[in-house]
């Protein structure tokens, strides 16, 4: 039972904390419509290779093929909430009844802000692209810079736009690049970047360095484009019930159903630098009309037989590991692996039967 001083005089003020708004969702900008339902699928266009035209012959243009578009699926699973207790009698004894607003938007900069953001740059940094360090198990300035010109390169290679080009870093990384030429610093920037947490720009990338706890462990960095990346709420609501029933004093209530998502089709703009063997191991072997996909200790396994990304297709199934799929001539297997906790999702296996 809580137990109030009632003779001592309480400030109209609550004490001030250090608190900051999203590291996270000011530099995600990805299209998702979740308005009126939890679940999102997507079709995402197919192409066909280019052929040589034939002067001559019924199929001039090539061997037409059916352009059956590949659905993407979105779930919008996160629904959390809070709770707090007023007593009229603590309230009127201590002026902290007139702090509601206040304990409020203390809970959130402290409590759910960061929740959201951690959440977040884990989904972010598991279903892009995830490299390990490799042969440079420490990062020195050097490396650290090469690392991330690895990311640009990548990006580059992607296709990815140079524009709204992000890079959440942790402290020790930010660290490693600050002094290099290639840094500008956040004074020759404009004001609003400081208002979203950039502390300068490096290899097209604005630099996001962010508190050690809101990074997954084990990453040191990571890259994206904006429009790769979505941190949707759907709903934010507050309730501030002043005649609650069974309760003398005041009831307050939230609730915050959100989700953050890598939009599979432009997965190629998301780039995780992560610890040497943190990433979780995936193969695909075929063998007579069987498959065979083995990722073990792995958390979850999924794969798809129509050529679709298993990260994001609403065909993917689930599979164990050293389980069997069947497969037919000329069918390609996909297949991923998410880890158990302190990995990250492994690269996307395959392999195609061969009619044998």
């Amino acid at each position: 039972m809580a137990v109030y001083n009632l003779a001592s005089k309480y400030a109209g003020k609550m004490e001030k904390q250090w608190l900051h708004d999203s590291f996270v969702k000011p530099h995600t900008n990805g299209e998702l419509e979740f308005n009126g339902v939890d679940t999102v699928q997507v079709y995402v266009p197919t192409t066909v290779p280019l052929n040589d035209y034939q002067r001559e012959g019924t199929a001039r243009y090539g061997d037409p093929k059916e352009l059956i578009p590949n659905v993407h699926r979105y779930q919008m699973k996160q629904d959390k909430s809070y709770t707090g207790t007023i007593d009229l009698g603590n309230s009127r004894s201590r002026t902290i009844g007139a702090a509601t607003g206040e304990w409020v938007k203390n809970q959130n900069s402290e409590v759910v802000i960061p929740f959201e953001d951690r959440y977040a740059l884990n989904v972010f940094a598991q279903n892009g692209r995830v490299v390990e360090l490799g042969a440079s198990a420490q990062l020195t300035k050097d490396t650290a810079l090469a690392e991330l010109e690895k990311a640009r390169a990548a990006l580059l290679n992607g296709r990815v736009p140079v524009e709204n080009r992000v890079v959440w870093a942790s402290a020790a990384f930010t660290g490693l690049i600050a002094e290099s030429k290639q840094f500008t610093e956040i004074e020759k920037l404009a004001v609003s970047a400081v208002r979203k947490g950039e502390v300068g720009q490096c290899k097209t990338f604005r630099i996001i360095e962010i508190p050690d706890d809101l990074m997954p462990a084990g990453c040191h960095f990571i890259a994206a484009h904006k429009s790769a990346l979505v941190q949707a709420d759907k709903i934010t609501e507050l309730k501030v019930n002043t005649s609650p029933q069974g309760i003398s004093g005041t009831l307050i209530e939230a609730r915050n159903l959100f989700d953050a998502f890598v939009i599979g089709s432009l997965a190629k703009g998301v780039y995780a630098l992560v610890a040497n063997s943190t990433k979780q191991a995936c193969t695909v072997s075929i063998a007579t009309h069987q498959a065979t996909v083995t990722a073990a200790d792995a958390k979850e396994i999924w794969y798809t037989l129509d050529g679709s990304d298993p990260r994001f297709s609403q065909s993917r199934q689930m599979v164990a590991t050293g389980g069997k799929v069947t497969t037919t001539a000329g069918q390609t297997i996909r297949a991923v692996a998410y880890g158990a906790a302190g990995k990250f999702t492994s690269d996307i296996a395959e392999d195609t039967d061969d009619g044998e």
